[in-house]
């Protein structure tokens, strides 16, 4: 703990004390502000460091699929008129990316969009780059990339022999 934030609050405890005694408070309230000044300048120390308090229990790191990720993806998905929010494109996005990424395709690249629209579709590709707007679109995405499996490529999607 640094002694110049104590310092400092004590000295301004001990002036503004002082004036106020010279002023005609009575000495109490005039060393209640003394002790104030000193509780200040303790306060002041202990925050000035940046450091973390001593007793401060650290918060667990949420694992995926907690009771909160699912609050938060259902408050994502309930947009205002129908829509989803960015939060939901964005969850969307990264489970595309995890997925696609295990069959070699990578969704950042644009030399990959080929690949991706051929494994999941033009119309869910096109999702996916952001005109995903509603949940149906969201439930589209998921449905063909669910299909891919952890290996393989995705069965026939109906239309398609």
């Amino acid at each position: 703990m640094r002694v110049g934030p104590v310092l400092a609050g004590t000295f301004g405890g001990l002036v503004a004390g002082f004036v106020l005694w010279v002023l005609g408070v009575d000495w109490p309230v005039s060393a209640a502000v003394v002790l104030f000044g000193v509780a200040a300048g303790l306060a002041w120390a202990g925050f000035a460091d940046g450091q973390r308090p001593v007793l401060v229990r650290p918060q667990p790191e949420p694992r995926p699929g907690t009771r909160g990720d699912v609050t938060q993806i259902a408050w994502a998905l309930r947009g205002r008129h129908g829509e989803i929010g960015d939060a939901a494109r964005k969850r969307l996005r990264a489970f595309a990316r995890s997925r696609l990424a295990r069959h070699g395709i990578d969704l950042d690249d644009a030399a990959h969009a080929a690949g991706v629209a051929d494994l999941i579709g033009p119309d869910a590709a096109a999702l996916l780059d952001g005109a995903a707007r509603t949940v149906a679109d969201v439930q589209l995405c998921l449905d063909r990339l669910e299909a891919l499996g952890a290996h393989g490529r995705p069965p026939a999607r109906r239309g398609e022999a």
